[in-house]
C-alpha cells in the first residue's frame, strides 16, 4: 500500500478507512496497519461524518469539501453594494428581509449584527487575499 496514495485519500480526501477499504478491495484492519504503519494520525469513529458545527455565509458542504454558495455570495454581494451607497447595517437587514431572501439558517430574520459580521468577514478575507497576492519574493543575492 502506497504512503502518497493513503495520504491522499485519507487526508486530503477525508473518506473513511471503510470507504478506502472498498476502494482497494482491502480488509479494514490493512488500511489501519498501513495507516499507522505511515505514522498518519487516524481518526476517531464518526469524526469524518461530523460537519462544521457552522459554515460562513457564503460556503457550503459538497461531498465534504467546503464550496462556494452562490446565491448567498449574491446575497453578499448586495450588502456590499448597498453599504457602499450609504445604507446602515440596521436597514440592509431591513432590506434583505422585505425581499425574503433567507438567512443562513432559513429561520428567522436578517440583523444588523449579522450583516456586519458577515461583512467584517468578507472584508477580511478580501484584505488578506490582497496581501498574500502583494507580497513579493524575497531576493537574495549570491
Amino acid at each position: 500500500m502506497d504512503e502518497a496514495f493513503l495520504r491522499q485519500k485519507y487526508v486530503d480526501e477525508r473518506l473513511s478507512i471503510d470507504e478506502i477499504s472498498t476502494l482497494t478491495s482491502s480488509a479494514r484492519t490493512t488500511i489501519r496497519k498501513y495507516l499507522k504503519h505511515y505514522e498518519i494520525p487516524i481518526r476517531r469513529p464518526g469524526e469524518n461524518l461530523r460537519q462544521k458545527l457552522s459554515l460562513a455565509y457564503g460556503r457550503r458542504l459538497a461531498s465534504r469539501y467546503e464550496v462556494d454558495h452562490k446565491r448567498e455570495l449574491e446575497t453578499i454581494e448586495k450588502m456590499k453594494d448597498l453599504r457602499h451607497q450609504g445604507y446602515s447595517y440596521w436597514k440592509i437587514a431591513s432590506i434583505l428581509n422585505t425581499m425574503q431572501i433567507p438567512t443562513k439558517t432559513r429561520k428567522g430574520a436578517w440583523r444588523a449584527r449579522s450583516v456586519q459580521q458577515i461583512l467584517d468577514r468578507v472584508r477580511v478575507e478580501t484584505r488578506s487575499k490582497v496581501d498574500s497576492a502583494s507580497a513579493s519574493p524575497t531576493i537574495v543575492p549570491s
